[in-house]
């Protein structure tokens, strides 16, 4: 099965379509809404889509590691990531037998 992404041009084309905006304007409204998320996380606020999932930022500590290429010992600074976790609903979604 060919996997595909879906582009921010593809979401502001899917607005114009289902909700009648200009293109211009959906646009505006998904680069509003990404620019809200990255912001919101970047605060280090967790974001909760009812129905679609949540995000959370999460702390990684500092780790002993080593360099593939060297196989030289290295310490991997502390750093934070994003975690996603979807709702019960998508996660069935998804695991519908086809």
């Amino acid at each position: 099965m060919m996997k595909k992404n879906v582009t921010r041009k593809e979401l502001a084309t899917s607005v114009n379509e289902k909700l009648g905006f200009s293109h211009r304007n959906a646009s505006e409204i998904v680069d509003t809404v990404f620019s809200t998320l990255k912001n919101t996380l970047i605060s280090g606020e967790s974001i909760k889509l009812v129905q679609f999932g949540s995000f959370n930022v999460r702390e990684k500590s500092p780790r002993r590691g080593r360099n593939p290429q060297t196989g030289e010992s290295m310490t991997i600074t502390k750093r934070q990531m994003i975690n996603f976790r979807p709702s019960k609903q998508l996660r069935e979604r998804l695991n519908e037998p086809e």
